[in-house]
């Protein structure tokens, strides 16, 4: 409730910051997120009670975390922050353009998916304005515009960083590629075969597919190696296809050196924490890695004591995106979009932004980050392979 408040406060006052004596130009920011402040509230009666319902916790995390960002950057320049809430009746994209409140905007940062990122997206080629996507994993049919920024790594780029893992680390391995049928996991094979390309057509890796609907212990028995390691990655994003994976592996942890390699989706498996998987090595994709230590703690603490909850991911994305990439704004403007290799403000994450060419014109289609971070789960620890 008392996130709420402080949201609702800044969506009603503008919550902006100055420098009075600084003469420069003031940059206006846009936050946009999906809150349901006009669901959550009656009046100004919060209907919920004490409880915080799912649908409204990830976008206050990420405003909450994006604000926090804003207040650490102090007194340095002059800066004017508007916090957009999507599933506002007055503040849907379509209303706020008839408004002209794009008109204003230096850059914008998103917590959105679907049609609403490809409309931040077209504005801001429109407009010739940066529009930081923080969260939607997909280029959503973007090309030939290099105001578009994708910090959250589609598919193909997840898949090029599982692949260059294995190669690194296990090019001698008894390698196991176990999909199922389906167009998705077609495309994912693809990625993979893509990857595996050398010179003159060569293939640097070898694996073998198996393709079952329905994975158990002997779908992939008979094809493990006892005198290898042996890795098994999962061509499938399907939930289920992933459960029946790690549970068909169990019987052969201890015969075997074995290695389960998931797919991004795998971060989010709701067994993945499990008693009863805590001795199988699993291994998948993400671009967000947190330590626990150092400024994490730090930020754990202070979000905690300003907000009494603990953050989610959407908190620190909401924070380090916001504060790398107004320190971007500030220093080149609405020519950051081809800076993006300036680090000097790396607060949580080390990102890689890297330009997806046009294959007819040449030029950006969007910039991308290409820093995939590997992750091992076992025995109740989570480390970080690369």
């Amino acid at each position: 409730m008392k996130r709420l408040i402080s949201i609702l406060f800044v969506l009603i006052t503008l919550h902006s910051f100055a420098q009075v004596t600084d003469s420069s130009r003031t940059w206006h920011v846009g936050i946009f997120a999906s809150l349901y402040l006009d669901s959550s509230f009656d009046g100004s009666n919060y209907k919920f009670d004490k409880q915080m319902p799912k649908h409204i916790l990830s976008g206050l995390d990420f405003v909450e975390g994006s604000l926090m960002a804003f207040d650490s950057l102090g007194k340095q320049v002059k800066l004017s922050v508007k916090v957009f809430d999507l599933r506002s009746a007055s503040q849907s994209i379509s209303k706020l353009k008839t408004q002209n409140s794009f008109d204003s905007l230096d850059m914008m940062i998103g917590a959105v998916v679907g049609a609403e990122y490809r409309q931040l997206a077209d504005l801001a080629f429109q407009k010739n304005i940066p529009f930081i996507s923080a969260t939607f994993p997909n280029d959503g049919g973007v090309t030939n515009n290099p105001y578009t920024i994708i910090t959250n790594s589609t598919l193909p780029v997840h898949c090029q960083a599982i692949y260059n893992y294995v190669l690194r680390n296990f090019a001698t391995a008894n390698i196991i590629y176990l999909r199922k049928k389906g167009q998705q996991e077609d495309r994912l094979a693809s990625y993979f075969e893509s990857s595996n390309k050398g010179a003159a057509g060569s293939s640097l890796l070898k694996w073998k597919t198996i393709t079952t609907d329905s994975v158990a212990p002997g779908a992939f028995q008979s094809s493990l190696d006892s005198e290898k390691v042996n890795i098994i990655i999962a061509g499938s994003l399907d939930e289920r296809f992933a459960t029946q994976l790690i549970n068909s592996s169990k019987p052969f942890i201890k015969k075997y050196s074995l290695q389960l390699m998931g797919m991004p989706t795998w971060e989010t498996l709701k067994d993945i924490t499990k008693s009863e998987w805590k001795d199988i090595p699993i291994c998948y994709s993400t671009t967000f890695y947190n330590s626990g230590f150092g400024k994490w703690a730090y930020f754990t603490k202070t979000f905690t004591d300003k907000t009494n909850g603990r953050p989610s991911d959407l908190a620190f994305k909401g924070f380090d995106l916001t504060y790398v990439f107004t320190q971007l704004l500030f220093k080149y403007g609405t020519e950051l979009n081809k800076n993006l290799t300036d680090k000097s403000f790396k607060w949580f994450l080390d990102y890689d932004f890297r330009p997806v060419l046009n294959k007819t014109s040449g030029k950006p289609d969007y910039y991308e980050n290409k820093r995939i971070f590997i992750l091992k789960r076992t025995n109740g620890l989570i480390s970080k392979m690369n």
